[in-house]
This record gives C-alpha cells, sequence and structure tokens, in this order.
C-alpha cells in the first residue's frame, strides 16, 4: 500500500466539497461492520498512551455520530489514576466558544445545544491534555471536524495543551489542505496505530 500523500500547499478545497467528504467520512464509520473489535483495539492503544503522558488534566468528549467513545476507557483509566481530573466541553451556541467544566465518571451529563451531551457542573478548568474527535485525519497529524472551528478556536493560542485526536483508520485522508486557523494534533490514535508529530516518539506494545 501507498503512503498517504499530503500537500500541504495544495489549493484550498471550496467549503462545499469538505462538507460533502464530512458526509462521506460519518458515513463510512457509521458502516463499520466490526466496530467492537475496532473499538477494543483503539481502546487499549489508548490507555497506552495515557500511561505515557501521565496528564494532570484530561479533557475529552461526548462522542456523537458515530465517533469513537473514549468515555468508558477513561473510567478504567482514571479508576487507577484518581489524581487525574477529567473535564469536557460545553459550547455557548451565541458566542461559539467552548469551555471545559470538571467531570468525573458517573456524574450527570444533559443535551447541549447540538444535542450533544454536557457536563452539569460548573467547575471550569484547564485540560493539559486533550482527546479530539477527528472526523478525517492527515498522517501529520492535521485534522477534520465538524467545520464550526470550536476547537480550533479554543486551542488557538494554547500551545501549551498536548492534543491527541481520536479517529479510525478508514477516515485516513491522502491529501487535506492546511487553512489559516487549522491547528495541529500532537497525535492522532487510531485502532491499528499511531500518527501526528509525535507518532515516531511513542512507542506501543501491540
Amino acid at each position: 500500500m501507498n503512503p498517504p500523500l499530503y500537500d500541504p500547499l495544495s489549493p484550498e478545497q471550496p467549503q462545499h466539497l469538505r462538507a460533502d467528504l464530512r458526509r462521506e467520512l460519518i458515513t463510512r464509520r457509521q458502516a463499520l461492520t466490526d466496530r467492537e473489535r475496532r473499538d477494543a483495539e483503539l481502546a487499549e492503544r489508548l490507555l497506552q498512551v495515557l500511561d505515557a503522558l501521565e496528564p494532570e488534566t484530561l479533557g475529552a468528549y461526548c462522542a456523537t455520530r458515530g465517533e469513537f467513545d473514549p468515555l468508558p476507557t477513561l473510567a478504567k483509566w482514571r479508576a487507577a489514576h484518581p489524581e487525574c481530573t477529567l473535564a469536557l466541553p460545553r459550547v455557548q451556541e451565541a458566542t461559539k466558544a467552548m469551555t471545559f467544566i470538571a467531570w468525573a465518571p458517573g456524574e450527570p451529563l444533559q443535551p447541549g445545544p447540538y444535542g450533544i451531551a454536557e457536563p452539569t457542573g460548573q467547575a471550569a478548568l484547564s485540560p493539559t491534555t486533550l482527546l479530539v474527535p477527528c472526523v478525517g485525519f492527515a498522517d501529520v497529524g492535521l485534522r477534520l471536524g465538524y467545520g464550526g472551528g470550536y476547537y480550533d478556536r479554543y486551542l488557538a493560542g494554547r500551545e501549551e495543551v498536548y492534543t491527541v485526536g481520536l479517529s479510525y483508520a478508514c477516515c485516513e485522508l491522502h491529501q487535506l489542505d492546511m487553512q489559516p486557523h487549522d491547528q495541529l494534533m500532537d497525535l492522532v490514535l487510531t485502532e491499528d496505530g499511531l500518527y501526528g508529530l509525535d507518532a515516531l516518539s511513542l512507542t506501543l506494545v501491540d
């Protein structure tokens, strides 16, 4: 298999083409027939990455539209690492801002403006490590999201936050144009490997 091609200077794709690409990738991951196996493999890799990173404050997300759900894995990991504080995002539809709220496994969640579950607490904090859902990704760590820009805006100026994108191997893109607002992931993790600029610095046990 030829390695994916990535050209950061490729012409920008028109927005309607990016929207078509998002729909195709969401359909592709929702149609996975061996989801249980893939999720188990991705969960195991995520546990190994967390053991290597040892985050103090870990931001995650509530899964939607066929995304990998990290919360069961985080509940398992935090049981062995109670010193780590978990946080989940809350969005403000009017301002397009995203805030992370402290959360612990078992605490209640409620629907947010887009129907995605959000924490009900009030304690805002700043994660040192952030798990980011990816609709698609290029192997250098470039992420394709849903187009709302919430994560790109949140991460702008927060270079100290270590970012780990989560996706499925079927959503790897051979080419994706990098737009001015895009924030590269330090790592992108799928069920079959690591991608991104830091991928070679971590060795996981298969």
